[in-house]
């Protein structure tokens, strides 16, 4: 039986409810370990896959989200569908990634945005700790895995308490998307949110507009580069 990291053990611990969706097969598991830092491999081995925060954030196999980031990357010459692994998402619609050359990062699809630390700043990077020790932090915690409202105010809980708790398969999803009303406007608050499939959803955000790899700057966002 694997041991399950400290850190992995803290979300248990502390980032509840947590809740089993389903177990891993022998055959992901397999998989798994061609995609994945050992230590995520093993808490998912012996926890399964999970959801937090009573379903704002859910572990899930890097195949079910491919196709949605093969629309999100296109030809991109840094990310590539095939070696960027998705381990989990939020109900809005952020992509928590993995990546043997970037490391962890996240696809932010209501915005059409990526943030991605290894590409935006050469302070600190590559990092000083392991890929194992990143990888058993990729947890979010909550305020990390909520989505803010055009006023900056969280809306997990005020979704679940206006559209109901939301399935293992479904998200929130804003009407109409913020790519075509415009992100940080009116659009951007619980008013405008319907509980849908999750992969459907995804699958729509990706192809609505083309992706910026941005980062943070005093007072805002950059956009440093198109995607693909």
């Amino acid at each position: 039986m694997p041991a399950i990291h400290e850190n992995f053990q803290y979300a248990l611990d502390e980032y509840g409810p947590v809740r089993q969706i389903r177990r891993a097969s022998n055959a992901e598991l397999s998989e798994l370990h061609r995609m994945l830092p050992q230590v995520v491999v093993d808490f998912i081995k012996e926890k399964g896959f999970c959801s937090f925060h009573n379903g704002l954030f859910t572990m899930c196999n890097p195949e079910e989200m491919r196709a949605v980031t093969a629309l999100v990357f296109g030809a991109d010459d840094d990310f590539h569908h095939r070696d960027c692994h998705v381990f989990g998402y939020t109900a809005f619609g952020v992509l928590c990634c993995w990546s043997d050359k970037l490391y962890n990062f996240r696809i932010e699809l209501p915005l059409n945005v990526i943030y991605c630390r290894a590409l935006t700043t050469s302070e600190n990077w590559p990092p000083q700790a392991s890929a194992e020790h990143i990888a058993s932090g990729m947890i979010p915690d909550e305020e990390e895995a909520d989505f803010l409202d055009v006023a900056g105010t969280p809306m997990f809980a005020a979704s679940q308490r206006a559209y109901g708790a939301n399935e293992t398969s479904e998200c929130y999803g804003f009407f109409p998307a913020l790519a075509i009303a415009g992100a940080f406007g009116p659009a951007q608050s619980v008013e405008h949110i319907k509980r849908v499939k999750a992969l459907e959803h995804f699958t729509f955000l990706a192809q609505l507009q083309r992706f910026y790899l941005t980062k943070p700057v005093s007072g805002g966002l950059q956009a440093v580069r198109p995607i693909g």
